[in-house]
């Protein structure tokens, strides 16, 4: 083949790929959504509800005994839980909010026997 002819193949190869990419990009550009901001909250509150405790305990295999508990619910959802007495923990291992929950959850308990 003459050299020409070889350039003229090559460049117009080289401009269909090009022309692919942006095809490609823009495509995935316009199905790409935007990151969404995780939104967990978590409240901490009193518990009087004996049967999530439970669950909790369970979920932790530590037994339960009664009690104030102040409990930590994230996304409306108990996951970590300490007892107010004795700073018992129990937690929802599975859950990776967890963790974070019960570090929470113990200096809230401080703060509240200092106020006590």
């Amino acid at each position: 083949m003459h050299p020409e002819l070889l350039r003229q193949v090559a460049m117009a190869r080289a401009a269909d790929l090009q022309r692919d990419a942006a095809r490609y990009r823009r495509a995935r550009a316009g199905s790409a959504r935007p990151a969404q901001p995780v939104r967990t909250a978590i409240e901490l509150r009193l518990s009087a509800c004996r049967e999530e405790l439970e669950r909790l305990a369970a979920l932790s295999e530590r037994t339960f005994n009664g009690g104030d508990w102040i409990v930590a619910d994230v996304d409306g959802v108990p996951v970590a839980a300490v007892s107010v007495e004795d700073g018992t923990t129990v937690y929802d291992p599975f859950r990776t909010a967890s963790q974070a929950a019960v570090s929470l959850l113990q200096l809230r308990r401080k703060q509240v026997l200092a106020a006590a």
